[in-house]
């Protein structure tokens, strides 16, 4: 992480909770893993979601938005393919301050929850990324094939929605 990045991160009040988390997953990782970077990112994203199953694409793109991941929205949905964007400050900001900013674990972790929420194997790939726009575009591919037994978590997780949670709370 270069002074430019560090600046703009600890002066925006949105961002600046997530320095850690960039000077980790945008400086750090890659220096280490090298080459290997996107490959593992993706796997380390589809082992999140092994642990962190969840039950729909709304829990997914409330997931996104949780834990400062970006905002995730479904695009289109059309036989084998599900197309998303993926956008917000943090994905704006990783286009812009740095170099190759890695997407692959958002990657990794929605198609895994698709594989779960389907029942069918999936795969995600990167389509495009428009720095100038600040977005992603991910493309989920489903199988007919059901995913190998075993692969899943038996519990799933459950996303608390802060907006359902206070109008729960003002019904009692």
């Amino acid at each position: 992480m270069d002074n430019e990045a560090y600046n703009k991160l600890i002066t925006n009040n949105h961002l600046s909770g997530l320095l850690g988390q960039e000077l980790i997953r945008d400086d750090l990782l890659p220096s280490i893993l090298g080459s290997d970077y996107h490959e593992i990112s993706y796997w380390a994203g589809k082992h999140l979601a092994r642990t962190h199953q969840l039950a729909n694409y709304d829990d997914l793109t409330t997931f996104f938005d949780q834990f400062k991941m970006g905002h995730l929205t479904l695009l289109k949905r059309s036989g084998n393919q599900i197309k998303w964007q993926l956008d917000g400050d943090v994905v704006t900001n990783r286009l812009d301050l740095f170099d190759d900013p890695d997407f692959f674990l958002e990657a990794g972790f929605i198609a895994q929850n698709c594989q779960t929420i389907l029942n069918r194997q999936a795969e995600s790939e990167i389509g495009k990324t428009n720095p100038s726009k600040g977005f992603v575009l991910i493309t989920t591919f489903i199988s007919k094939d059901k995913p190998i037994e075993g692969s899943n978590s038996t519990q799933p997780f459950k996303i608390i929605n802060p907006s359902q949670q206070n109008s729960d709370s003002e019904r009692s």
